[in-house]
C-alpha cells in the first residue's frame, strides 16, 4: 500500500489492525496482528507523527536515532529519554541487538561507508545491502533479537529508495514509534552522500501488531487524526548537508553538546553554530527537554519551540508539549455549497451517460451496481486513511459515489411502482434509462444534517453502503422500498461527503466545474 508520509501510513494500517487484526498470544501478551504487510511511503521526509492521542516523543525518537546513526548502543545514554528501553536490556549496560554496532561495525566493517561505495562506484547495483540480523549471535534466549532485519539501498532514475524487512513490527512503539523516523534519515544522509534525491522507502512487514493493552491508546489515536498531518501546510524540516568525510566528527560534536545540556550547561551559542541545518534542529530540541527538566515554564518552552520557526520539529513539539498542534493548520477557506455543485455534476453524468449508456447496470444489482459502489467506498476508505490518491482526485471519487447512489435509486424505481411514487412525481417505467430520472432526482436533493469534515463524512458513508450491502446480501430480489431507504441514507451520507471534501480542495471544485463545461 502506498502512504504519502508516516503518519497517514500508521493511522490506515493501525485502523485495519483494529478492524481485521487476528489474535495470537505472544510470550504470554494478547495481540492482534496483520500479515506480510507492504507499506511504502512516497515522502520519508515527511517523518514526524503528529497525531492527538498518539503523544510520540519527539526527544527520545531523536535521540533513538542519533544513537543508532552514530553506532552505540549503551543504555546509560538512552535511557536519558527512554526509560522503558532497560525493559528489553539483557543486562542494563547495552542493547545487545542495538542497530547501531551492527550497522556501523559489524566485526570491523562500517556497512554504511560499503554501501556508500558501492553506490558512487556502481549507482546501478543491487548489493548496497545492510544486515542487522546476525544468525551466529541471535538464536538466543533474550530480551533484545533485532527487529528490523535487512536494508536494502537502491538508485533508480536519480533517486535513492530503500527497502526494510522486519520480521516483528509493534504499530505503536515500533513501526510509529521510531522505525519510520530514524531509517527516513539514514535515507536522507545517504542521498545526499550520493548526490542523488530522496526515493520511497518500503517496508515488507512479517507480522505487523498491536498489543491488546494498548487498544486505548490505539482508538484515542484514530479518534484524534483529523485528516492532516501537518506537511500539507509546508511544515518541513532543515536538510541534512554533511559529507561523509565529515560525518565522524559532526557526530562526535552533536553527542559532546547533548551531553553538556543534559548536565545543564547552556549551549545555545553551540547549537546556533551548528555546521548541519538538520542536526542542529535536533540539537535545539534536546535543548529544550533539558531547559523543561531544569524548570522553564511554558512561556520559555513556548520561545524555544518558536525559534525552530515553521518546521516539522516545531510542528511537533506543539502537539507534544502543549496540545495545540491542529490549531496552527489553516482551515479550509472555501464556501462552496451544494447548488454550486450540483450542475457541474449533473453535466458530467451526461457527458457519461451519452458515452457509457446502461453499462452501470448491465449485469444486475449485486454485480454491477452494488459492485461500483462498493469500489468507491473501498478507494474513498484507502485516501482518507491515507493512500496517495493517484490520478482520481478524492473529490473525483466521493462525487462518483453519490453518482451511483443516486443511480441505484432509479433503478429501484423501475422495479417497484410504490419506490417510483415516493421519487419521482411524473409516471415512468425505465427511471433509469439515460440521464432524465437522475437529473430529476437530484435536483430535489439537499443537503441533510451538519457537514463534517471529509474524514468523518466518509466513515458516515462506508457505514451507510456496509449495511446496504448486508441487506442486499439477504434479500438480493424484492424488499425495494426497504432497500430505497438504505440507498437514500448513502445517498446523503455521498452528498455530504462531496461537499465536505469540495470545501476542503478548492482546486478540485475548479476542476470539477472546468471539466463540466468542457463536457
Amino acid at each position: 500500500m502506498l502512504y504519502r508520509n508516516a503518519a497517514r501510513a500508521f493511522i490506515a494500517e493501525l485502523a485495519e489492525i483494529r478492524s481485521s487484526g487476528r489474535p495470537v498470544t505472544v510470550r504470554g501478551l494478547p495481540t492482534h496482528e496483520r500479515l506480510a504487510r507492504a507499506v511504502t511511503l512516497a515522502r520519508p521526509t515527511e517523518r514526524f507523527i503528529t497525531i492527538p492521542g498518539r503523544r510520540n516523543d519527539v526527544f527520545a525518537t531523536i535521540a533513538e536515532t542519533m544513537w543508532v546513526l552514530a553506532g552505540r548502543n549503551d543504555m546509560e545514554y538512552l535511557a536519558r529519554y527512554l526509560g522503558r528501553a532497560l525493559q528489553f536490556s539483557d543486562d542494563q549496560v547495552t542493547w545487545r541487538g542495538g542497530y547501531g554496532p551492527r550497522l556501523r561495525d559489524w566485526k570491523g566493517v562500517d556497512q554504511l561507508d560499503e554501501i556508500r561505495k558501492l553506490l558512487r562506484s556502481d549507482p546501478q547495483s543491487r548489493r548496497a545491502v545492510a544486515v542487522l540480523f546476525d544468525p551466529a549471535r541471535d538464536f538466543a534466549d533474550t530480551l533484545d533479537v533485532p527487529c528490523n532485519n535487512w536494508l536494502h539501498f537502491l538508485i533508480r532514475d536519480g533517486r535513492v529508495h530503500l527497502n526494510v524487512t522486519v520480521r516483528s513490527n509493534d504499530i505503536l512503539w515500533g513501526f510509529s514509534g521510531i522505525n519510520t523516523f530514524e531509517w527516513s534519515v539514514l535515507h536522507e544522509m545517504m542521498a545526499f552522500w550520493l548526490g542523488a534525491r530522496v526515493g520511497h522507502v518500503s517496508f515488507f512487514i512479517s507480522s505487523l501488531h498491536l498489543y491488546d493493552e494498548r487498544n486505548g491508546q490505539a482508538d484515542r489515536a484514530l479518534a484524534g487524526f483529523g485528516g492532516a498531518t501537518g506537511y500539507e501546510e509546508a511544515w518541513a524540516g532543515a536538510q541534512f548537508g554533511t559529507r561523509w568525510e565529515d560525518f565522524a566528527g559532526v557526530l562526535d560534536r552533536w553527542f559532546d553538546i547533548e551531553a553538556r545540556l543534559a548536565s545543564g550547561e547552556d549551549c545555545y551559542e553551540e547549537i546556533a553554530g551548528f555546521p548541519d541545518p538538520l542536526l542542529r534542529q535536533f540539537l535545539q530540541a534536546i535543548a529544550i527537554k533539558w531547559a523543561i527538566v531544569a524548570g522553564a515554564d511554558g512561556a520559555r518552552q513556548r520561545e524555544l519551540v518558536d525559534d525552530l520557526g515553521h518546521s516539522d520539529i516545531a510542528f511537533a513539539l506543539h502537539e507534544q508539549l502543549f496540545r495545540d498542534a491542529a490549531q496552527l493548520l489553516s482551515q479550509p477557506v472555501s464556501t462552496v455549497e451544494w447548488v454550486d455543485l450540483r450542475e457541474s455534476v449533473i453535466a458530467l453524468h451526461r457527458s457519461k451517460d451519452a458515452a457509457y449508456g446502461n453499462s452501470w447496470k448491465k449485469r444486475g444489482e449485486l454485480i454491477s451496481i452494488a459492485a461500483n459502489l462498493a469500489r468507491k467506498i473501498d478507494r474513498i476508505d484507502q485516501v482518507v486513511g491515507g493512500a496517495a490518491a493517484g490520478r482520481e482526485t478524492l473529490l473525483d471519487t466521493a462525487v462518483d459515489l453519490l453518482v451511483y447512489a443516486v443511480k441505484y435509486e432509479t433503478f429501484l424505481a423501475d422495479q417497484s411502482a410504490d419506490v417510483a411514487d415516493h421519487l419521482f412525481t411524473s409516471g415512468g417505467e425505465r427511471f433509469s434509462d439515460g440521464p432524465n430520472g437522475f437529473e430529476e432526482l437530484m435536483r430535489a436533493r439537499d443537503v441533510d444534517g451538519e457537514v463534517r469534515t471529509a474524514r468523518a463524512e466518509a466513515a458516515g458513508a462506508s457505514t451507510a453502503f456496509n449495511e446496504l450491502d448486508a441487506f442486499l446480501q439477504l434479500h438480493p430480489q424484492g424488499e425495494w422500498m426497504e432497500k430505497l431507504a438504505l440507498a437514500e441514507r448513502l445517498t446523503a451520507t455521498a452528498l455530504r461527503l462531496v461537499l465536505a471534501v469540495a470545501r476542503s480542495d478548492p482546486d478540485g471544485v475548479d476542476t470539477l466545474r472546468r471539466d463540466a463545461v468542457r463536457s
